[in-house]
């Protein structure tokens, strides 16, 4: 995600939450989530991301958090 720019960014961000739903909610899909979260992260808090890239990985977080995340917090 960091290396991509704008668009890339943001098709990424509208893919990653499908993958994490088709990994489901198993170890699979946590370990998936844990890789991705620091990249959505990074885009997410970049203030020279674009608008629709730092939206797309805020939204792939949420689904992807949903779906994954063992822990609650």
């Amino acid at each position: 995600l960091p290396t991509g720019k704008g668009e890339e960014q943001a098709l990424a961000g509208t893919v990653l939450p499908l993958l994490c739903l088709q990994m489901g909610s198993g170890p699979e899909g946590e370990e998936v989530f844990r890789s991705l979260k620091p990249l959505l992260v990074s885009v997410l808090t970049d203030s020279t991301a674009s608008p629709s890239a730092r939206q797309s990985c805020a939204t792939a977080l949420g689904m992807c958090c949903y779906i994954a995340a063992a822990d609650l917090e």
